[in-house]
């Protein structure tokens, strides 16, 4: 840590907000207005906003508007109300950058109804968004918008068209996946990935990024552009994907890293993983500290310890040398550290995801170039592009049986229940014991066995390897004994904390 300092400033940064949060200090920020003019709002069903169009989609039932810098007009005053969502009435001729006079319905994000329910108030709040308008009529707008974000829309529907005529009835997949658009994305199909533990495909991730951002770098390498122009143009097309596939939270956490790492290889520099992800958590949590406690944060970030830090530990203390034991190791590892996570926000976790995805992810790269390459080839030929994209689409076929297996096995889904914050920390503090094991008992132990093979002075010195291995089983044993503890205090709910309502 201290070789990381700003590895460490982030952990004190982690560790500050999470007290605050435990001593009743909000990380929401609370509702941006003040009391009288909450009050003003419940009594009058129809209220006025003035806000710039951030961006724009067409639901089943509704046009949905994001406005950004929006004000409520109240009394020939006006109070900002930064972000709104808005629900028109009817399809308007609506652009990026356009501000609009909006009439309609403003109400408070509610909380979840029900205990252990979707907190939508949280969720939109890490995003500043505090009010809905439902039932919305645009009474003005401009006729000026922001050119270069409208072509960004249409480049993205453009894609989407393409994907839409070459891939047929999987387009909404390959939207999700492609270009992070889940609107046209079936929910029982998104329930089928959820459940067999592989839903984190759909999402745009470092996976992502790093095939596409890295390809297009050494694709410009071999074209012969230098490391500097190569470099700034892919930083460039990464930053421009990244703002028109939404920019999600793994989305922000993907590109914000790949710029790093790519800043690094232009400077001559050495690239860090975990300094990286320390300094793009601390970016987004100066934004909005909110996102400490978003679901969609926390998975993002575990998953890159999960694979960056613990797999390697776990690996090594496992003796996991082959490549198919360390890729199912790996997978666990990153499950372990996600665990909690899962249990803490839906109660529930795929005990079939630790195998399936040892099919899945190395081939999902496959399916994401498959959808790019449709996407090129698509601009000159629709023909073309539903040929490249056949076995791309044979793979989410196999993936769709994979969703089925797994749907049809009894302990395919283990149902854990939300665990307390006390459960959670007993947890963690039993997984980073056995990183610890795995970091400065291991390795000395293996570097011993290695000097005790080669040596042939004595007979004692021939006994070592047998010592040691004896060594490693009783580490192993503790190691699991201490998993196994955690995982169980994580189930552990007493019969008095079941409580029902009617």
């Amino acid at each position: 840590m201290t070789k990381r300092p700003l590895c460490f400033l982030c952990f004190l940064m982690v560790l500050g907000l999470g007290i605050m949060n435990f001593a009743g200090i909000p990380l929401l920020g609370g509702n941006p207005l003040p009391v009288t003019v909450q009050d003003w709002i419940e009594a009058h069903p129809g209220s006025v906003i003035c806000g710039e169009v951030e961006q724009y989609e067409n639901t089943e039932f509704s046009q949905s508007v994001y406005l950004k810098k929006t004000y409520l007009i109240y009394q020939s005053k006006k109070f900002s109300i930064e972000n709104v969502r808005v629900f028109l009435k009817k399809e308007e001729d609506l652009k990026p950058g356009m501000k609009i006079l909006v009439k309609g319905t403003l109400k408070r994000v509610e909380e979840p109804s029900n205990p252990g329910g979707f907190d939508s108030q949280h969720y939109y709040a890490c995003r500043h968004i505090y009010y809905f308008m439902k039932n919305a009529v645009v009474r003005k707008k401009t006729e000026s918008y922001s050119g270069y974000r409208q072509q960004l829309f249409k480049v993205k529907e453009k894609c989407r068209q393409i994907l839409t005529e070459s891939a047929g009835e999987d387009a909404p997949l390959f939207c999700a996946m492609v270009l992070g658009d889940k609107q046209d994305l079936d929910p029982e199909m998104r329930m089928r990935y959820q459940l067999a533990g592989i839903v984190h495909i759909l999402a745009i991730s470092g996976l992502h990024i790093s095939i596409l951002g890295m390809g297009l770098y050494n694709l410009l390498k071999k074209i012969g552009l230098g490391i500097w122009p190569a470099g700034i143009f892919s930083l460039g097309v990464m930053l421009q994907y990244g703002i028109m596939t939404g920019g999600s939270i793994s989305t922000m956490r993907a590109v914000t890293m790949f710029l790093i790492a790519m800043g690094a290889r232009i400077t001559g520099r050495i690239y860090d993983m975990m300094t990286a992800l320390s300094v793009t958590a601390m970016m987004i949590l100066l934004e909005s500290p909110a996102y400490l406690l978003d679901s969609g944060f926390l998975l993002s970030f575990g998953c890159v310890l999960g694979i960056g830090v613990a797999a390697e530990k776990i690996c090594a203390l496992a003796g996991a040398e082959k490549k198919w034991t360390k890729a199912l190791v790996s997978s666990i590892a990153l499950q372990l550290v996600t665990l909690p996570v899962m249990l803490k926000f839906f109660g529930e976790v795929s005990l079939a995801g630790f195998f399936l995805n040892l099919l899945v992810l190395p081939s999902v790269g496959f399916v994401l170039m498959g959808g790019m390459a449709a996407l090129l080839l698509g601009i000159f030929s629709i023909s073309a592009a539903k040929l490249v994209i056949l076995p791309a689409r044979g793979l989410l076929l196999f993936y769709e049986y994979l969703c089925s297996l797994a749907g049809k096995l009894r302990w395919s889904t283990w149902i854990g229940g939300e665990p307390e914050i006390w459960q959670i920390l007993v947890y963690y503090v039993f997984l980073i014991t056995v990183l610890f094991m795995g970091q400065y008992i291991k390795e000395p132990m293996r570097r011993e066995q290695e000097a005790g093979m080669k040596s042939e002075l004595s007979s004692r010195d021939k006994r070592i390897p047998g010592k040691i291995q004896r060594k490693l089983r009783t580490v192993r044993v503790a190691a699991g004994a201490l998993m196994i503890t955690g995982i169980l205090i994580l189930g552990f709910h007493p019969a008095g904390d079941l409580k029902g309502t009617c």
